[in-house]
């Protein structure tokens, strides 16, 4: 259980993170301009959003202005701006949004000295915690009906403390299996794990390194190897389990989490399965170190990251034609359409009518398809259709993991173990890749930092 002082989760873990993950610019740019799109969204969808925020303001008495803290700035800062004009437009209230990754111990500043912002948006785990403690709005008695009506259930669960849902989602970063096509010589569509790592195996034992897996981004080194082993953990031992682990119920010394630190270890702590050994993949910034997969030639064939992935990659990275990917395959088949995330959400701590206005709006089928059209990321609003995103990346992962009501979409450590954990989480990570044999030992330091 997480205390008051758990929600000083620090930058330099979830939100560099939650930062990147917002980040599909440079490709979702470069599908912009070979469809003719600008980036600026559709203008039809932005009528409809300001119609529906003076819809949803009509007979209200509002502020004129509403104070939201987030922790996108620059560019993505700007894509939520565009569609704050139009809530400001509709409704009359100007939205003043100042991004910051340090957003997390701002909140929490302020919310000691009794000046929350009206609307904060927060790593979900900092999110719940301040649910937890009464401080946030509760948005099911506010608008629940229309909450219901645009996301899935599991989706809604995952932002709810005591069956009251308390965040609104603004974007959305899944996991997938990323691939080179013209380099790839694994299962086509696999539909076990296992079928991905016997191809491991036998690319290794030619001379030939399937994955690249940079781990180094300074003090969250070791953060995209957690997310390798989550999705080993979910798609074997299933989101129930996954959502215990993440809350702290199952233990981090108990026989699934080691097992699947070790399927881990099996593959990327493999000299001869990942592109550069492993003391390359230690040393290699995230940055620049999934660019070996759309090289010429390309040093891997395969990168399991979250859907910002050819937007790290850059201008190599020409979707359809050198990178495609596929859901994560599944151990146990009756996982197969269970998905980790990983995403902000936008809190309310002013009981007032403008700050639920705000939020309902921000909830809203017309604004989250006014911000699919904005091209940065995916949103979860099932009604919205793929048809809307710009870049065909985005078309395929909205259809992929928002386009069936199959896909249960769930959290767990790597958005709800708080700071403490994580930093032993992601350095345990990097010790176990540099000597396996501790695998005990960086469990229970782990384990140890829970307590």
């Amino acid at each position: 259980m997480r205390t008051t002082s758990n929600t000083k989760r620090l930058v330099g873990i979830g939100a560099l993170a939650l930062s990147t993950a917002l980040a599909l610019t440079a490709c979702a740019s470069q599908e912009q301009a070979e469809s003719g799109t600008t980036g600026s969204g559709n203008a039809t969808y932005y009528k409809e959003a300001v119609a529906e925020a003076k819809k949803l303001a009509s007979g209200k008495k509002l502020d004129g202005s509403l104070e939201m803290l987030g922790l996108n700035s620059g560019a993505e800062g700007q894509t939520l701006q565009q569609l704050y004009k139009a809530f400001t437009e509709g409704a009359g209230v100007t939205v003043k949004y100042t991004g910051s990754q340090d957003v997390s111990n701002i909140v929490q500043s302020r919310v000691q000295a009794g000046s929350p912002p009206d609307v904060a948006d927060l790593p979900l785990g900092v999110a719940l915690d301040y649910a937890k403690q009464g401080k946030v709005l509760d948005l099911s008695a506010a608008f629940g009906d229309e909450l219901t009506a645009n996301f899935s259930q599991a989706v809604l669960d995952d932002a709810s403390h005591d069956g009251k849902v308390f965040g609104v989602y603004q974007g959305f970063s899944n996991f997938m299996l990323w691939y080179n096509p013209q380099s790839y010589s694994g299962p086509k569509n696999p539909t076990s794990w296992k079928q991905i790592a016997d191809w491991t195996t036998a690319q290794a034992d030619k001379g030939t390194p399937v994955w690249c897996a940079a781990q180094n981004a300074g003090p969250a080194s070791g953060f995209p190897g957690g997310q390798f082993i989550e999705n080993i953990f979910l798609k074997k031992y299933g989101p129930d389990l996954y959502r215990q682990w993440g809350e702290g119920t199952l233990p981090w010394t108990s026989p699934q989490v080691k097992d699947a630190f070790e399927q881990f270890g099996a593959i990327i702590g493999n000299d001869k399965s990942v592109s550069g050994g492993v003391a390359g993949i230690l040393s290699t910034p995230i940055a620049t170190g999934y660019n070996g997969l759309t090289a010429s030639p390309a040093t891997c064939q395969a990168v399991l990251w979250g859907s910002w992935t050819p937007g790290l990659i850059g201008a190599t990275a020409k979707p359809g034609e050198n990178i495609d990917f596929y859901k994560v395959p599944a151990t146990d088949p009756a996982y197969a359409d269970d998905e980790l995330f990983q995403s902000s959400t936008a809190v309310g701590f002013t009981d007032n009518q403008t700050t639920k206005t705000f939020l309902q709006f921000i909830a809203s089928t017309p604004a989250q398809t006014y911000l699919a059209s904005l091209g940065r990321w995916p949103v979860a609003d099932k009604n919205v259709a793929s048809s809307v995103y710009p870049s065909k990346t985005l078309r395929k992962i909205a259809e992929t993991y928002f386009g069936t009501s199959k896909t249960n979409l769930v959290v767990g450590p790597n958005s709800l173990a708080d700071s403490a954990v994580e930093a032993a989480y992601w350095k345990g990570i990097l010790t176990y890749l540099q000597n396996p044999s501790q695998l005990d030992q960086v469990l229970q330091s782990i384990q140890a930092a829970q307590k």
